[in-house]
């Protein structure tokens, strides 16, 4: 392997464990396997290194490459501004032909953001959020997979949820105007951070704050200074673990085999506090639960009065591999991470665009120039679902929107 990719693998394990047989421990690599692949006799595999980057915090390119992601700003990149213009008008030229062919449905009105201090605000807002989506028939939120979220968000808000590369790798982009909502997150290997994009930028998306382009970069919760962003990612936290559905799953004992003997807190002739019925056990399944950090649960469950201040911060290192742990828990971490890295078309639009073609309104050149397809190629894969009597894309009048 790249020795640059060794340095870089050696400076995290110096950076955040005591010793490399704990930074061993720490990722659920074997001691064994680790010394090889520092030593250049195998190579890290995929998983190994999006394991080593999470604990690090680091990106599985930096890992291989050394570069970090550059700033998505018109000051600093000269072509970002044009390439996130292009990107909305994308979007902007699909909501607009489906209006023309009078196809694209009124977006339901969204309620008036609470007002408050931004934190207070954000989650008064998921509240809002979560019970529309109960009302929708979704009886659990925070467990739903990411693409179980985006489908959510889409059949719920009518907001259209796409995954796919950002311009300077940035997190989210939100826009939102008369005839369309837009969320775009990008392609990562940090699947968790890709769940909390999307619920930070729904949640500019549900306040008003994206009429113009949104973009969000290197998300910080708890370090945002402006209002919008403390309220958005209030927001998310609230929306990706809903209190009632986090205290529900709190309470409820633990089901892994291997943490029998963390079932039940050790007795006390004391009252137990809340946060002491948090054991490590308990706190591993809901990470990997709700599908978010073992930060974001930790300063969740803070917030909730479930872990005491010294109990988050002890919690809040852990990483996703220590709170997947065995083969059932890696198998599911590594289905997560290669999921977080592949596209994702927003299923409403497209199924409004298909669906004029499939009925004769227009050609399939909308939903083409949406997919970034060629023509040709788009009717070669459909051909065989086309309608019957349906004509050939080559007597179609291109001149239909």
């Amino acid at each position: 392997m790249d020795e640059g990719v060794i340095d870089r693998v050696r400076s995290v394990i110096t950076r955040v464990s005591p010793s490399q047989a704990a930074f061993s421990e720490l990722v659920g690599i074997s001691a064994d396997k680790l010394s090889k692949s520092l030593n250049a006799v195998r190579r890290f595999t995929s998983l190994e290194l999006a394991l080593i980057a999470d604990a690090g915090d680091v990106s599985v390119d930096w890992l291989l490459t050394g570069r970090t992601r550059e700033p998505a700003l018109p000051g600093a990149e000269p072509n970002a501004g044009d390439e996130i213009r292009a990107l909305v008008d994308r979007y902007a030229t699909a909501y607009e032909r489906l209006r023309l062919l009078g196809r694209r449905p009124a977006l339901p009105t969204l309620p008036e953001p609470p007002a408050g201090p931004p934190a207070a605000a954000g989650r008064a807002l998921a509240e809002q959020a979560v019970a529309a989506v109960r009302d929708a028939g979704v009886p659990s939120l925070g467990t739903l997979s990411t693409a179980g979220l985006a489908a959510v968000v889409e059949q719920v808000f009518a907001v259209d949820v796409a995954v796919t590369p950002l311009p300077g790798g940035a997190d989210a982009l939100a826009w939102q105007s008369a005839h369309g909502r837009l969320v775009l997150t990008d392609l990562t290997s940090q699947f968790t951070r890709q769940r909390f994009a999307i619920a930070h930028a729904l949640g500019h998306v549900l306040a008003g704050d994206a009429v113009q382009p949104l973009l969000d970069q290197h998300l910080a919760p708890g370090r945002q200074r402006a209002v919008l962003e403390q309220r958005a990612d209030a927001f998310a936290t609230a929306f990706l673990m809903p209190t009632a559905e986090l205290r529900a799953a709190a309470a409820r004992p633990v089901t892994d085999p291997a943490c029998a003997e963390q079932r039940t807190p050790a007795p006390t002739a004391e009252p137990a506090q809340p946060w002491a019925l948090v054991t490590d056990a308990a706190f591993a399944e809901l990470v990997g639960a709700f599908g978010v950090s073992a930060g974001a649960m930790a300063a969740r469950l803070r917030g909730l009065g479930l872990l005491d201040a010294a109990r988050a911060a002890e919690l809040s290192l852990w990483t996703a591999a220590r709170c997947q742990h065995g083969p059932a828990g890696r198998s599911a971490l590594l289905a997560r991470l290669g999921a977080a890295q592949a596209p994702r078309q927003p299923a409403r639009l497209v199924g409004e665009l298909f669906g004029a073609y499939a009925d004769g309104a227009t050609t399939l050149v909308p939903l083409a120039d949406l997919l970034q397809t060629p023509v040709d190629e788009l009717f070669a894969a459909l051909v065989a679902e086309q309608p019957a009597g349906r004509r050939g894309y080559a007597d179609e009048p291109a001149f239909l929107p």
